[in-house]
């Protein structure tokens, strides 16, 4: 085999291997990020994510933490809050839109919401190694 076309292969799959290498760091972080935002919006995860920001000492802590308690319960109301009002904003959107749509559509629609809840659900549960918010998740459910 020539040695330009050895050197061209090499390039090519030193090029393949970056490219997977990339993509599975980049989807690695966006995970990470993710369940981060999610903990956030959990008591215990409130807590955590300031604790971590914050880096209070031992006595600004023991002065803190029913502040911090109190806001992470009402953060958490919130989101919850949220939620709500958002699944009847979609049910009030898929009511008014029905009269305009045919019987194919309409399913469409269904299979939509009911992915969406069926993620919604997923997303919400508990998942083994969740170091802040799990214990707040399972109390929520």
């Amino acid at each position: 085999m020539n040695t330009k076309l050895k050197y061209t292969l090499a390039f090519v799959a030193v090029l393949l291997i970056g490219f997977v290498l990339g993509f599975l760091v980049s989807g690695r972080l966006i995970h990470s990020r993710v369940n981060r935002m999610q903990k956030y919006y959990t008591n215990q995860g409130f807590r955590y994510e300031l604790k971590r920001v914050l880096r209070p000492t031992s006595e600004q802590m023991k002065k803190m933490k029913p502040v911090l308690e109190e806001y992470g319960q009402k953060n958490r109301e919130n989101m919850m809050l949220f939620h709500q009002q958002q699944r009847q904003l979609m049910k009030n959107l898929h009511h008014d839109l029905k009269p305009f749509l045919s019987s194919q559509q309409i399913q469409r629609l269904e299979m939509m919401e009911h992915r969406r809840m069926r993620f919604m659900k997923n997303r919400s549960m508990p998942r083994k190694g969740n170091r802040a918010g799990h214990q707040d998740n399972a109390k929520s459910q």
